[in-house]
């Protein structure tokens, strides 16, 4: 039903990223350091919890 339009979605992709080949213009990704502070921040965030559940069953199994 939607083939017709995947097809030209995925032609109008490959032609926005050959364009983008051809200018060679690319910028780099530059972080400041608030970036950086962010990105540790919410991995803390993200992992932390899951680090202190592990420890906590690690200990309680070291103790049984």
């Amino acid at each position: 039903m939607f083939y017709g339009k995947f097809n030209r979605a995925m032609e109008w992709l490959k032609q926005q990223n050959k364009d983008k080949k051809q200018d060679g213009d690319q910028e780099d990704l530059k972080l400041d350091r608030s970036d950086i502070l962010a990105l540790m921040l919410s991995a803390l965030l993200v992992f932390g919890p899951i680090i202190l559940f592990l420890i906590a069953v690690a200990i309680l199994v070291w103790i049984t």
